[in-house]
């Protein structure tokens, strides 16, 4: 390939990606996760296991400190329309230490985990609950600028 037709290439590249970075960054925990249980058999046993999706169920918003020590992080303000509840968190207050997002899924031990960048300053939770506070239904968080 010529060395200007590379450049070229590059710099399209660079600037389709600069265009695409204009847009509000956003933060979601994925609708679902995969899982694989795995057992440990005894003696004379054997074992196997097929990998179960798991919906998202809620989400924990945490600071940690420079030891490590996690913070959970109260909603700032809740609201009840219908049978949702929408909770959400001004990021921007919590900003003295890492924040985190922790989701956690439907019948699963297994969690997902990031740090939510600087550059998001509100999450909306939206939620359903039955009426023994269980989690019911579709859950929704959404993490902006």
């Amino acid at each position: 390939m010529p060395r200007f037709t590379m450049v070229s290439a590059i710099l399209s590249g660079a600037i389709a990606a600069l265009g695409q970075s204009s847009s509000p960054p956003s933060l979601s925990c994925p609708n679902t996760l995969k899982v694989t249980e795995t057992a440990s058999p005894m003696e004379g046993w054997r074992s196997s296991s097929k990998p179960k999706q798991h919906d998202f169920e809620r989400v924990s918003i945490y600071n940690v400190d420079k030891d490590g020590r996690e913070y959970d992080l109260a909603p700032d303000d809740q609201s009840r329309t219908g049978g949702k509840v929408v909770q959400s968190w001004n990021l921007k207050d919590y900003r003295s230490m890492k924040i985190f997002l922790r989701c956690r899924y439907h019948d699963t031990a297994a969690v997902l985990y990031t740090e939510a960048p600087a550059v998001l300053t509100r999450c909306t939770f939206t939620f359903a609950l039955d009426k023994n506070g269980d989690f019911i239904g579709e859950s929704d968080l959404v993490c902006r600028h």
